[in-house]
């Protein structure tokens, strides 16, 4: 593989990132790929945690593979090193001599090696540094074992997941992870950012458990105001009008209740009436114009009947246009199907697909979630093998010789 190329469109050009991150931040630096960055991720010459992260795909043929490796490493380059050996920690000096920004988790790997963060400073003035751990730098220890199920709790979030009649449930796919990894790679531009403004970057210390709690609405404030602590909703509606419905596809979210407006109220029971569903005529009676009523448990039963009876003859898409046009905020729970074939993402061509030798097919991968016009985002690109760059990068660019990396491949530091 060539150097990689720098793209003057795009936002990040000619900055470099040192990917030194596990999994529970290896999101970060992908994003800042899809802006334009150069990321060199480091990895152990057997490859980092993240490439043994479940999903895990196999066939007769093929090695098994982490999908969510391929999801969040795509775009990046792989150096490996052997950060055990002196001369590992000496490459790996060089490539932060040459870098912007370094990413790591959860442990702090420079620390752990003797580099402090001011002995970064000594050895690039310029570089911003991010480190993101389960609970913060000042948890002793700061890299204390944690999973994503630990950090879901400890921030808060565990407790409002699940069903009322049972105990909490997590969400699907570690969302831990991908939240530190959001606020990492803004602290990222930030650091990039401050830079600018006073020549240096910093360190920005990243606490998961922060990110997490930074995900609970408004339940902090509720206790603070009321002293009521929000307690697991499941898929029971909140009240009359708001909550997940059944249709004859599957099931639609609706806000039309007193978290909605008075409006939506109105056009919803209309809406109804205009169906001719014959259970709708209750609506009409004035009990339900009164909003203490309408949060009761017999109104918030009696409404899921009436309304899934209306609802259980027409289709997500045919309920989501409709309500559209009457002002009712009621949108269509989307299967991963729904979302693939979805015309809006479509038209903002958001899927994209790459080919991957890995897995040697082509795989559909989400384009940056946002459009710049003058600094467009990068399309995906296929996550690395492990060390697929060494050579480019040691050899080509860092000017090792090749007796000398098959030296250093042949004693285990590449």
């Amino acid at each position: 593989m060539a150097s990689m190329p720098v793209l003057d469109s795009s936002a990040l050009a000619g900055i470099r990132v040192i990917d030194l991150a596990d999994e529970l931040a290896a999101y970060a630096s992908r994003l800042l790929v899809d802006l334009g960055a150069e990321v060199i991720r480091v990895e152990p010459p057997g490859g980092s945690s993240a490439r043994r992260v479940a999903p895990i795909v196999a066939g007769p043929d093929m090695p098994m593979l982490s999908t969510f490796e391929r999801f969040v490493n795509a775009g990046k380059r792989s150096v490996t090193l052997n950060l055990e050996t002196a001369e590992g920690v000496a490459i790996l000096v060089d490539l932060l001599r040459s870098a912007d920004l370094v990413i790591e988790s959860a442990v702090p790997v420079l620390e752990a090696l003797g580099i402090s963060s001011e002995r970064l400073r000594e050895i690039n003035p310029r570089i911003g540094q991010v480190i993101v751990t389960p609970f913060g730098l000042d948890h002793v220890p700061a890299w204390a074992p944690a999973n994503d199920l630990i950090v879901m709790g400890a921030g808060g979030l565990l407790h409002l997941g699940g069903y009322p009649d049972v105990g909490p449930v997590t969400a699907y796919g570690s969302q831990s992870r991908f939240a530190a990894s959001i606020f990492a790679a803004v602290a990222a531009l930030t650091a990039l950012l401050q830079r600018d403004l006073t020549g240096e970057a910093g360190t920005f210390d990243v606490s998961a458990q922060e990110c997490v709690a930074q995900a609970l609405e408004d339940s902090a404030a509720t206790y603070a105001l009321t002293g009521r602590v929000r307690e697991r909703q499941g898929d029971r509606p909140r009240e009359a009008g708001t909550g997940i419905y059944r249709c004859r596809d599957g099931y639609v979210s609706m806000v039309a209740g007193r978290l909605g407006t008075a409006r939506a109220w109105t056009a919803l029971v209309q809406w109804l009436n205009d169906d001719d569903t014959p259970e709708a005529v209750e609506l009409l009676e004035e009990r339900w114009n009164q909003f203490a009523f309408r949060q009761s448990p017999e109104a918030i039963a009696d409404f899921v009947r009436i309304f899934e009876a209306f609802a259980l003859k027409h289709d997500k898409q045919e309920l989501y246009v409709e309500a559209q046009a009457r002002m009712i905020a009621l949108s269509p729970v989307s299967s991963v199907d729904d979302v693939l074939g979805n015309k809006q993402l479509a038209f903002r061509d958001f899927f994209i697909d790459v080919a991957d030798s890995e897995f040697e097919k082509t795989m559909t991968y989400p384009r940056a979630p946002y459009s710049l016009s003058e600094t467009p985002a990068l399309a995906p690109r296929a996550a690395p093998r492990v060390g697929e760059d060494n050579v480019p990068v040691l050899v080509d660019e860092f000017g090792i010789s090749f007796e000398a990396y098959r030296s250093l491949v042949e004693r285990g530091v590449v």
